[in-house]
């Protein structure tokens, strides 16, 4: 029995995305043409366009699609967890593992599409912008309750927060994923920590 019209477009959609995908992530962005992936995904040129109007809406599709997923999976993750350490360390190690589930969407995200000129104009990056909010949250909350420095900007927590996990995952893609994302991870974490955590009060030595 045939598939309907509507499951052989989606098909074909997301052959000619997986095809984009592995070459982008294999021979970079910009050396990739439309008669690459057409010729990987099957297809002729004129087939392709019918689905994505060229090579930009497809780097800008591979990773919508993924970073929608992320979002989906977070508040599932989060769900029930106490405290804002512990949040922020369910986050991190959480995300860590996508992306290493993920290399080549990843891929995709960190060396190519934040380096595209219309990426801020993206649904991709409203959704980015989504995703990090709830680091935001998580410092606010912990402010609030007195996890935090009395004094901590969560804005700026968020920023450095964000800021140690990208280089850290640009890294391992350019080193080509030669090892684990989670090496060093607990000391890392440690460190920021450090930084954001409202610091124990002792007994005065006046007493």
């Amino acid at each position: 029995m045939a598939s309907p019209p509507s499951n052989r477009k989606e098909n074909t959609k997301n052959r000619i995305i997986e095809a984009a995908k592995a070459l982008f992530a294999e021979q970079g962005y910009l050396k990739t043409t439309i008669a690459d992936i057409s010729r990987q995904a099957g297809l002729s040129e004129a087939a392709l366009y019918e689905y994505f109007q060229g090579k930009e809406a497809l780097l800008l599709t591979i990773p919508d699609l993924w970073v929608s997923e992320l979002i989906k999976d977070l508040e599932r993750q989060l769900f029930g967890i106490k405290g804002a350490e512990n949040k922020l360390r369910k986050y991190l190690w959480w995300y860590f593992r996508r992306v290493e589930e993920a290399p080549l969407d990843a891929k995709i995200v960190y060396l190519f599409l934040k380096t595209n000129a219309n990426f801020m104009q993206t649904e991709v990056y409203s959704n980015v912008k989504l995703l990090y909010a709830y680091l935001l949250e998580i410092f606010e909350e912990g402010k609030r309750t007195g996890e935090m420095r009395p004094d901590l900007d969560p804005r700026i927590a968020r920023n450095i927060f964000i800021g140690t996990m990208e280089h850290i995952i640009t890294l391992w893609l350019l080193r080509n994923r030669a090892y684990s994302l989670f090496e060093n991870l607990e000391e890392t974490f440690d460190l920021m920590m450090g930084a954001f955590k409202r610091k124990p009060t002792g007994p005065s030595r006046f007493q």
